[in-house]
């Protein structure tokens, strides 16, 4: 499940390259943030399915470590995880919960600023070969 994930951020970059060409990267990145964590675990999982999956479980495991501490931190200081326990069950779908806002915000922005520098790249090409 959490894998299917990553899926989730290519079909709006698809989707919105053809529908919202001038907003595509402020909704890819808005669609990645949504999902960023919870499917960064899901890519540490593979790292014990077999010796050749191991070095994506790795690449999932500095995702989580990079991904998971706001939305751990914040779980921990609102009450909803003990500090200095392991987490589980449920607690990964708070943390996620409160990951989801932090990163799509973040990655939005960064969206924004890609279509807003391809927005002033291409008006630029358009004054020069005089088009309006």
């Amino acid at each position: 499940m959490s894998l299917g994930l990553w899926s989730v951020p290519v079909v709006v970059h698809w989707w919105a390259r053809r529908r919202r060409p001038p907003k595509c990267w402020r909704l890819t990145g808005l669609a990645l943030g949504l999902v960023v964590a919870p499917a960064s675990l899901g890519l540490y999982a593979l790292y014990y399915l077999s010796p050749w999956t191991a070095p994506l479980g790795i690449v999932g495991l500095l995702l989580v470590g990079f991904h998971g501490w706001p939305g751990n931190d914040l779980a921990i200081k609102v009450g909803l995880v003990e500090a200095r326990t392991v987490v589980q069950g449920v607690e990964h779908l708070y943390i996620a919960l409160l990951n989801a806002p932090i990163w799509s915000i973040l990655y939005g922005v960064v969206g924004w600023a890609i279509d807003a520098a391809r927005s002033r790249r291409s008006a630029r090409v358009a004054a020069t070969e005089g088009r309006p």
